[in-house]
């Protein structure tokens, strides 16, 4: 049997919160299993809020409700550093925003690790997730979707996830959302507090998915689904996360070992976007992709490149 440590970042939204913990706790069928629910905050919660969570975790039986407060802010370092306090086999992460609406979430998601020794990460869906045939045809023309649902783009990027509403069966991909997905925790031997990975640590996800596979296959299962109540905006400023589109999804190329095809197709989707949020008027946003097609550009940008070495 496998047991679960349950990792969630938290930034001041004690109500989205709230409504995860709730979810979870309402899991059924998971009698024999340990869990383990594990906040890991930037923000600040109220002690009563806390004990709510706790008296909630009670009542499931064998979990448990762990609080970590961070000192350094930043939801890749949530994710690494919550990774010392998980003691189960199977880490499973969920935004603040998440919500399950499916009360045999947990047991699907064993039951998939106990059915094939292989597999070294599963993840889910958020309900919603479509496109448009336009939308598709701009995603894949830009580089930001590949053809294939379980693929990542040439240039590293993640839109293909937006297929993932019209599977009906699990899938192997190379990447997972990161509102959604899990990973057995010896999978995530490798990683580590990459000093570009700050803040809104765009493409998170993917980092922790490319060191993953390393060690066995990644499904999706489209049957784990949550409902994401995701805020239609990053609590970042846009010009601060498009420059971070282009600095960690440069990285995740070089980790990936990509060919130069990849970079070319970076710096077109970077161009692209920059038309796209100048056309729009979002001039933070078209500015903040600017200065990141100058570091894709600019050769002395190498100096992190030894944490992706073997």
């Amino acid at each position: 049997m496998f047991d679960v440590s349950i990792i969630i970042p938290t930034r001041n939204r004690v109500p989205d919160l709230s409504r995860c913990v709730e979810s979870i706790c309402s899991q059924q069928q998971i009698s024999d299993t340990e869990i383990q629910i594990i906040i890991v905050d930037d923000g600040q919660i109220p002690q009563d809020v806390l004990e709510k969570f706790r008296t909630l975790a009670a009542v499931m039986g064998r979990a448990e409700l762990i609080y970590y407060k961070k000192t350094r802010p930043g939801v890749w370092l949530s994710r690494y550093e919550a990774l010392t306090l998980a003691h189960h086999d199977i880490v499973l992460y969920f935004d603040d925003d998440a919500e399950l609406d499916d009360p045999l979430y947990i047991r699907r998601l064993i039951d998939m690790y106990e059915q094939d020794e292989s597999i070294a990460g599963v993840g889910g869906v958020a309900k919603g997730l479509r496109t448009s045939r336009l939308g598709r045809l701009l995603g894949v023309l830009s580089c930001q979707m590949s053809t294939s649902p379980g693929k990542l783009s040439p240039s590293s990027l993640a839109g293909s996830l937006l297929y993932w509403g019209e599977a009906e069966r699990p899938f192997e991909s190379d990447f997972f959302h990161g509102c959604n997905m899990s990973f057995k925790r010896d999978a995530l031997r490798d990683m580590l507090p990459f000093p570009w990975m700050t803040s809104y640590a765009v493409g998170d996800d993917l980092y922790m998915c490319c060191l993953a596979a390393r060690y066995g296959k990644l499904l999706v299962n489209p049957q784990l689904k949550i409902v994401h109540h995701e805020s239609p905006r990053s609590r970042d400023r846009a010009g601060k996360v498009a420059m971070a589109t282009a600095v960690n999804h440069y990285y995740l190329l070089a980790l990936r070992k990509a060919g130069p095809g990849g970079y070319v197709a970076l710096m077109w989707t970077l161009l692209y976007l920059t038309g796209k949020e100048t056309v729009k008027r979002n001039l933070g946003a078209a500015l903040g992709y600017i200065r990141g097609i100058g570091f894709v550009l600019n050769p002395l940008k190498n100096k992190y490149r030894e944490f992706l070495a073997d």
